[in-house]
């Protein structure tokens, strides 16, 4: 006998681990803003918005990793000359999308589900890529929110070695919020985050962009455990969270 076509088992989970841009809050509008302007005077006039083909290359990645992408499609594509470094380019996008932040607003359903998750005591962190500086602006206008959320891990944390998709940040944002990476449920929006998270063994919830083609969004259907239009479809009950946001 064999367990062929029997029914998954149930998950325990003990613990919430969140990406932050683009899952909890708005940013990404703003951060496309930012990275044009970290080019500074070597942006052709004529470019004012981010290609998709070039936004779906940096999702969810530290700006070490998505800096020198962003460059060599803007050399390739636009005939950037005389562009700043990628530590440059980072710094400057950082500075720029800091002084964005008064605009950012929550994604839909981010405040629901916290809120919810609160409610049951259910312990949560967020893990994302952005360092802790810009962590900090992000969240001047959403406490409401991040009240509730234990601990922060950033992309410039030290224990934090390699960027997503390697599994390094949700590893220690679980150990920092003491529950086993087996036992977490991980929100992302982003594949190189869906594929860090299932790499430090969590169950992960994906929430891609809606510009994804409906083919690109069957490889995140392939690769998480679920995959919602927006965090206001959660329905908690297929990881044992008696949680279902649908209702409300």
């Amino acid at each position: 006998m064999t367990n062929e076509g029997a029914p998954s088992p149930i998950p325990s989970i003990k613990g919430i681990l969140f990406d932050l841009d683009g899952t909890l809050l708005d940013t990404e509008s703003l951060s496309d803003q930012a990275v044009l302007m970290a080019f500074g005077e070597s942006l052709p006039k004529n470019i004012s918005k981010i290609p998709w083909e070039l936004k779906q290359q940096l999702l969810g990645l530290r700006g070490a990793e998505w800096a020198p992408i962003a460059l060599k499609y803007g050399a390739e594509k636009w005939g950037v000359e005389n562009a700043p470094s990628p530590a440059q380019i980072w710094k400057n996008w950082e500075d720029s999308l800091n002084s964005l932040c008064h605009q950012v607003e929550k994604c839909k359903g981010a405040q629901a589900l916290v809120c919810a998750l609160a409610e049951k005591n259910m312990p949560m962190a967020i893990a994302t890529s952005s360092r802790y500086e810009g962590v900090k602006k992000k969240r001047t206008r959403h406490e409401d929110m991040f009240q509730h959320i234990q601990l922060i891990v950033a992309g410039d944390d030290p224990a934090v070695k390699n960027g997503k998709p390697a599994p390094d940040i949700y590893i220690e944002a679980a150990r920092q919020l003491e529950v086993d990476p087996r036992e977490c449920l991980v929100f992302e929006d982003a594949l190189s985050g869906v594929r860090a998270g299932k790499a430090a063994g969590c169950f992960v919830v994906a929430i891609p962009d809606s510009r994804f083609t409906e083919e690109e969004k069957a490889v995140f259907r392939h690769e998480a455990d679920l995959v919602l239009d927006d965090l206001s479809k959660f329905d908690g009950s297929k990881f044992g969270i008696s949680l279902d946001l649908t209702e409300a």
